[in-house]
């Protein structure tokens, strides 16, 4: 079961810098990523989507392969290459799937600009390995389709991460 959720961050850099503690933890095999985004609002209102599961890239590897395989069947791998890689390319970029572009745009317009949404759709997420990374960096649960206990754990470790540290006073002179 897919589970997404949107983290409002101060901006985009500690969006992005969640975003690759996540790809490590995929590497890592303790979660499965179908999509991740970083929604932009801009001062000027502007949204801009930020996809960094590239479609277009996978879809030319994965028909340079057919094409160079159909190509030696029929003695031009050059053509067929070619060929596999233009169609693939074609092809990730028609298919959109994932977290629907309207959606996190519209989602996106209701925090202030200059903020950055991240949203993640993730099909296996251990909950308990996968908090600990999303609240290194300042951030507000925005939206999820996760539980509520889930919810209320997320929030709260976002909340404490969030949390100003209390002033020190300076030593006495």
């Amino acid at each position: 079961m897919s589970q997404l959720f949107a983290i409002v961050y101060d901006g985009p850099d500690a969006a992005r810098r969640t975003i690759d503690r996540l790809q490590e933890a995929a590497r890592g095999g303790t979660i499965e990523i179908a999509d991740l985004v970083v929604a932009v609002r801009k001062p000027s209102g502007e949204v801009t989507l930020d996809q960094s599961i590239n479609l277009v890239a996978g879809g030319a590897l994965g028909g340079a392969f057919w094409g160079s395989l159909v190509g030696l069947v029929f003695m031009n791998p050059l053509v067929g290459t070619a060929a596999g890689a233009a169609a693939g390319a074609l092809g990730g970029w028609l298919s959109d799937y994932g977290i629907d572009d309207d959606f996190m745009r519209k989602l996106a317009m209701s925090v202030v600009p200059g903020k950055a949404v991240l949203f993640v759709l993730a099909q296996q997420m251990p909950i308990d390995k996968i908090v600990p990374l999303l609240a290194e960096e300042h951030g507000e649960l925005l939206h999820s389709s996760l539980s509520a206990d889930v919810d209320t754990l997320l929030s709260t470790a976002l909340s404490a991460a969030r949390a100003p540290a209390a002033p020190s006073e300076p030593p006495p002179p």
